[in-house]
């Protein structure tokens, strides 16, 4: 009789191991997947912030040509006669 319960108890877990084979499975391929999705956020985030810093010097540069430009036009309209 016990031999009955432990080969009924034993089937039944072979039934489940191939369950949780798939789901071991799937478990190890969605995390490769996220991990491969983290790397290709992290090198855009890298990629952005070098864009940020390049922006802002450019920024700067541009502040820097409107004042001269200003600058210019100040003194043509200084250096013109009265009309």
């Amino acid at each position: 009789m016990n031999s009955k319960w432990t080969d009924l108890a034993f089937k039944i877990l072979s039934i489940l191991v191939i369950p949780l084979l798939l789901w071991g499975v799937r478990l190890e391929v969605s995390k490769a997947v996220m991990n491969e999705k983290i790397e290709k956020l992290e090198f855009e985030v890298q990629a952005t912030k070098a864009n940020t810093n390049t922006l802002g010097r450019v920024e700067e540069k541009l502040n820097a040509t409107n004042k001269r430009l200003d600058e210019i036009r100040a003194d043509l309209h200084s250096s013109l006669p009265p009309l």
